[in-house]
């Protein structure tokens, strides 16, 4: 039995049992404004309850809507000066990803003395990174030449 509300083009309301009303529940949902990224959701909604046969037949017309064109030869010849120049610019790719891949494995061999350690500004005042000074400091060089507290004249606001 079929539902008189699909004789309203903007009606939605319904689950598709072909492949066919599969295609009109998508192309409705289109005409009322469905955007573009949101196709793969919609052709999910549209297919949730085709069996296998129906939504292999709505997939094939997703590939081709118009239909496959027995006729119309897939690939043609390959132009052998195309193929030449494909060739060639393949070649140059992995060579220069080989001289990458080469001056890379080079750094990491290198000795770790002969690539310049960065010091810091403390270990420069220090003197050496191999024996670092501890840092001692005494009581007197840490006193000010501030007069004791009991010297001390607050000036009175007067």
């Amino acid at each position: 039995m079929q539902d008189f509300r699909k004789n309203d083009p903007n009606f939605i309301g319904f689950t598709p049992s072909t492949a066919g009303e599969a295609v009109d529940l998508f192309h409705r949902l289109k005409r009322l404004g469905l955007r573009p990224e949101h196709f793969p959701e919609a052709f999910v909604w549209c297919t949730r309850e085709l069996d296998d046969e129906q939504g292999a037949m709505f997939e094939e017309y997703l590939v081709a809507p118009q239909g496959v064109n027995m006729t119309t030869a897939v690939m043609e010849a390959v132009d052998p000066d195309q193929e030449k120049i494909r060739l060639k610019l393949l070649a140059e790719a992995e060579q220069r990803d080989l001289d990458d891949a080469m001056r890379l494995a080079r750094i990491d061999e290198e000795d770790d003395e002969k690539v310049p350690q960065q010091i810091s500004p403390l270990e420069e005042e220090q003197g050496t990174m191999d024996d670092p000074a501890p840092l001692v400091f005494e009581m007197d060089d840490i006193m000010t030449d501030a007069p004791p507290d009991d010297e001390m004249v607050l000036a009175s606001p007067r």
